[in-house]
């Protein structure tokens, strides 16, 4: 009997040990899980741009941003993108360079990873004929709402997918910049 309670006691204190250490372990993993509080990520997009101007046709924008997250679900998001549509299969085009930052939202799930945005930014604005700046350039007040998924490749890297709805201030010539940016791309988490 003795040597049966000896193996008992064994295995119990066997199996709290690898519990506390399958807790720890755990923790470990949430803790450095992504993303979480004090993270950090930067990422690029590329896309299409429909602008609400009829006028204007879809372009291919780009952008880079970095992103600072206060808790694992909120994070911060300064961005500097780029765009030139067209008008009308001219040679004259709208240079668009906002300089945006928002705020974001996700829900953990797993390697899915959905979040709602929304920001304010300064558009940098210049007509161009040719790709030659045509009169003077313009920085008009903007916000951007949207939202999109997250898909993580592995613990430190994302691709993702958004679409945001840019509403500008019209050019004093009355062009309006304004638009839907459909983006796919790829994040670095540090």
């Amino acid at each position: 009997m003795k040597r049966d309670h000896r193996c008992v006691l064994v295995l119990s204190a066997l199996l709290v040990c690898l519990a506390f250490a399958d807790n720890a372990s755990a923790q470990r993993r949430r803790e450095l899980r992504q993303p979480h509080a004090g993270s950090s990520a930067i990422g690029a997009d590329i896309g299409v741009f429909v602008p609400s101007d009829e006028r204007l046709e879809p372009a291919p924008p780009a952008s880079g941003y970095y992103e600072y997250y206060f808790t694992p679900r909120i994070s911060i998001r300064p961005e500097i993108g780029w765009a030139d549509p067209g008008f009308d299969r001219s040679t004259v085009s709208l240079r668009q360079l906002p300089v945006r930052v928002g705020l974001n939202y996700n829900w953990e799930g797993g390697r899915w990873h959905p979040f709602v945005g929304g920001g304010v930014g300064a558009y940098l604005l210049q007509v161009k004929d040719a790709g030659r700046p045509f009169g003077g350039a313009e920085t008009r007040p903007g916000f951007s709402a949207g939202g999109g998924i997250e898909y993580f490749l592995n613990g430190h890297v994302s691709l993702k997918g958004e679409g945001r709805i840019h509403s500008v201030e019209k050019l004093s010539n009355g062009d309006d910049p304004s638009g839907v940016g459909l983006m796919f791309g790829v994040k670095r988490y540090f």
